[in-house]
């Protein structure tokens, strides 16, 4: 029989029309004998080295489990550049190695073999917020003690792959459809783990269609991510464009475009500054587009401003502190995404909940799911062939225009988009979708019941099987990001922490 540790509380689709004063979905969940809950989050990222989706989501459970009273362990990749204060109480740190490509993320090992002590990790349920191997610190908990295991994706692995590939490669259509080959095995991998957990946890429909294509047959929960209420729901009244754009260009108040994220080659925002040069400038003489944010391709999206006659209408920012991205989504006109490998935009949610249209490219992942073409903003096929690109740049640009001469069309857009945000991305609404996914693995573990205790060499054995892979693979992947390494971007700006 599985240990009786049965998690009570209202299910979430019986508590959705709840009002605000009702009690915290996660606060209602309770542990053996009324207790409170001990939670391992299973992180890629230890503390918050840049705005990032990923960590932010982290940050929110955290803090939502904490602020209701429950244990919560943050076991992540140990971070030689992270300050003690920076640390969450409860945070475990493994051992760590780089991933080049990708600054501020490191790769998590397993822990030492002294260090498994199961009575140390004895949890009600684990989290894993991890598209890193460090899932399967997760099923082996599952495994060995009957852990109600929750795994979470936020990769599409399809579209996710090319920051792996150096440009030198990422021209040829072999290196690409070599790439798309070795995939397999890894998708198939991701599946195995996957379905040795208690439930998947995804943020659109598109990517809940994917894996059940590929074989994923436990119960996968579509779960967007919060907007952080304490940074977004305070009035903005300050306009930080004036100071950027200059007094000429912020007389009038010209039209202002944003374009907001980590600057890299998986986001396309050089696709963005080519639509804007070619068919939003030369048709809208006062329009101006502010790229927000900072990565190993800002210096590139500068010579290309200047390559396509755009330097003196395209700003830059650098990397701005998470507490005052309200006041650039709540100041601009229209907040562009060209990006196809998002399976949930951020920006995308925090604009939409401050006001701002979106135009974006329809992805069959996060912008699709995120933009009601029509009702919040508006979605183009992005084209696959250079030809059918052409077609997707000239329709956006072209509906740029437009919509930054229609004001009645950008109110519309603006009051659908904050009305629908608050329905769907609300800390409570989230909260309840959690506590409803924590609710179905507790009882189909219960169901499953608890695997018979393991012999000794039987506990070796199912050790070496899940963290023998785990080395392997981690070491590969972490020998490839040396094939286009990255130079970090992010200066000293103060994000929030985990736990605070």
């Amino acid at each position: 029989m599985a240990r009786q540790s049965t998690l009570l509380g209202p299910r979430a689709e019986r508590n959705r029309h709840a009002p605000a004063t009702a009690p915290s979905p996660l606060g209602a969940l309770r542990g053996p004998g009324g207790r409170n809950l001990r939670v391992a989050i299973l992180s890629d990222f230890i503390r918050v080295p840049y705005a990032n989706g990923a960590v932010f989501q982290t940050r929110f459970l955290y803090r939502q489990l904490r602020a209701n009273g429950h244990e919560v362990a943050l076991v992540a990749a140990s971070d030689p550049a992270a300050s003690g204060d920076e640390l969450a109480p409860g945070t475990v740190a493994l051992p760590s190695l780089p991933l080049r490509s990708y600054p501020g993320l490191r790769l998590p090992l397993p822990p030492a073999p002294w260090e498994l002590r199961l009575r140390e990790w004895d949890y009600d349920l684990v989290f894993a917020q991890s598209n890193s191997l460090l899932m399967l610190f997760g099923v082996w908990l599952r495994e060995m003690n009957g852990t109600p295991l929750l795994c979470v994706n936020t990769t599409h692995l399809r579209a996710a792959y090319d920051v792996l590939l150096p440009p030198s490669l990422a021209k040829w259509e072999l290196a690409h459809a070599a790439f798309r080959l070795a995939l397999e095995p890894f998708e198939r991998f991701y599946v195995s783990v996957y379905n040795a957990s208690d439930g998947l946890v995804v943020l659109s429909e598109g990517l809940r269609e994917y894996w059940r294509s590929r074989g994923v047959e436990v119960p996968i929960h579509v779960i967007p991510r919060a907007v952080q209420a304490e940074f977004f729901d305070p009035p903005c009244t300050d306009d930080p464009y004036p100071e950027l754009l200059g007094p000429e260009l912020s007389k009038g108040r010209g039209r202002r475009l944003i374009c907001a994220g980590r600057h890299v080659r998986e986001k396309a925002q050089d696709r963005v500054i080519r639509i804007f040069a070619r068919h939003v400038m030369p048709n809208e003489p006062g329009a101006t587009l502010t790229m927000v944010g900072e990565g190993p391709d800002t210096d590139y999206y500068k010579r290309l401003a200047g390559e396509c006659g755009a330097e003196e209408r395209v700003f830059f920012t650098g990397e701005v502190p998470f507490s005052e991205m309200p006041a650039w989504y709540t100041n601009a006109d229209v907040l562009v995404h060209a990006s196809l490998s998002e399976t949930y935009g951020n920006v995308l949610g925090e604009a939409l909940w401050c006001g701002c249209p979106v135009v974006a490219f329809a992805d069959g992942m996060g912008a699709s799911a995120q933009v009601l073409s029509g009702v919040n903003g508006l979605l183009f096929p992005a084209g696959e062939t250079p030809a059918e690109m052409q077609e997707g740049d000239e329709a956006m640009g072209s509906a740029l225009v437009g919509l930054l001469r229609d004001s009645q069309m950008r109110t519309r857009f603006r009051e659908s988009g904050v009305r629908i945000s608050r329905a769907r991305t609300s800390p409570r609404a989230v909260e309840q979708r959690i506590a409803s996914a924590f609710l179905d693995a507790r009882e189909r573990a219960l169901r499953l019941g608890k695997a018979a205790r393991k012999s000794s060499a039987a506990r070796w054995l199912t050790t070496a099987k899940l963290f023998g892979p785990w080395w392997l693979l981690h070491l590969a992947i972490s020998a490839a990001g040396c094939m286009r390494p990255a130079t970090p971007r992010h200066g000293p700006v103060a994000h929030p922490k985990i736990w605070r």
